[in-house]
């Protein structure tokens, strides 16, 4: 049987926060059964070096829409690909349009908790769906047609990557929170928690920051005399995360807003204890419904009781939560899983 062609849309690999989940997808799909391409809008430079020249594909869009479905229409025709899976974070309808011109089934992952009529319409010419928060679900495909062509796929992580690693002992209690510096990862409400915490007690921000949310914690980080117990990290290389989140006590997410956090299946797998916010269903599916470890993005009082219930827990006790953390996310969330999860999709809808 010849492998079915599929081709991976995203906008680059830059700056699209879905660039490992296609990567890990296009390296662990079954080479017997799917030969995978990956088509970049931008920076065709900052392509993985794990993805062959001869599978990368550059389209450079007009910005109009009947030019560039015209565009992607002659690419999808000239390599013949039965289907295109998209990781497009927008609502436009470009590539739905496309694939309907010339046959090609078109997939799309949704990730974020937008919504609106040009969502709806995409949703509509879409001939599948997969969306990565169980309660995208009620939320926008439970009506007619749309409940019968949507799927939920949870994301996975690589176990063998992130795991435990031999401890180095340290001072104090160290809390790290992974995530781009912004408005709503909302990194103010763990410096508001830290400001009632004992003075052994230190917070470890990384990732991207935005500037204005930035001198706005610079400026709680003073008024509070906080400046030897909250250090800005900057961005760290995915593949040195594991050995990063190996260094601290305890890992919280605080968000007001997620999908599906990665962040903290990555900490589990690492064997670190998690707090994190009840930023939509995919938290309390990784977590479970009824977890004392979710708390109220708004209350820095349910966050700094979450914190102590962490720090009081014995060292015996608190080594079986972390063990049954990682085996969770063994069990249930790894790349691998959620790479065949697709596959089986994929070929549901090609056949």
């Amino acid at each position: 049987m010849t492998p079915k062609r599929i081709l991976l849309t995203i906008p680059n690999f830059k700056t699209a926060g879905s660039q490992y989940v296609v990567l890990a997808l296009f390296r662990l799909l079954d080479r017997a059964l799917f030969d995978p391409y990956v088509l970049v809008e931008k920076f065709p430079d900052s392509f993985p070096p794990e993805i062959p020249k001869e599978k990368q594909l550059h389209i450079q869009y007009t910005g109009n829409t009947r030019k560039d479905i015209q565009l992607l229409a002659q690419l999808l025709k000239e390599y013949q690909f039965p289907m295109l899976h998209s990781w497009d974070y927008r609502s436009k309808p470009v590539e739905a349009l496309a694939c309907r011109r010339v046959g090609t089934k078109y997939l799309f992952t949704k990730k974020n908790n937008a919504w609106s009529k040009r969502w709806w319409l995409k949703s509509m010419l879409a001939h599948h769906i997969v969306y990565d928060n169980p309660e995208m679900d009620h939320r926008f495909f439970s009506g007619w047609p749309l409940h019968k062509k949507a799927t939920f796929i949870p994301h996975g992580v690589d176990t063998n990557v992130f795991k435990p690693f031999e401890r180095q002992p340290h001072d104090g209690f160290k809390i790290c929170c992974v995530g781009n510096i912004g408005k709503n990862k909302n990194q103010i409400i763990l410096l508001q928690a830290l400001t009632q915490l004992p003075e052994t007690v230190s917070v470890h921000l990384y990732g991207k920051e935005d500037k204005s949310y930035r001198a706005h914690l610079n400026g709680f980080v003073a008024e509070n005399k906080l400046t030897h117990r909250v250090f800005f990290e900057g961005v760290v290389p995915n593949e040195e995360l594991p050995k990063v989140l190996n260094q601290y006590d305890l890992f919280v997410l605080p968000s007001f807003n997620e999908g599906f956090p990665v962040s903290v299946l990555e900490a589990m797998a690492c064997g670190i204890p998690v707090l994190a916010s009840d930023s939509g269903g995919g938290t309390r599916h990784i977590l479970g419904a009824e977890s004392p470890y979710i708390f109220d993005p708004k209350d820095s009082t349910a966050l700094l009781k979450g914190i102590h219930k962490i720090m009081e827990t014995p060292a015996t006790e608190l080594e079986e939560m972390v063990s049954k953390g990682r085996k969770r996310v063994v069990d249930t969330f790894t790349q691998l899983q959620e790479a065949n999860a697709y596959a089986a999709l994929y070929q549901k809808l090609v056949n």
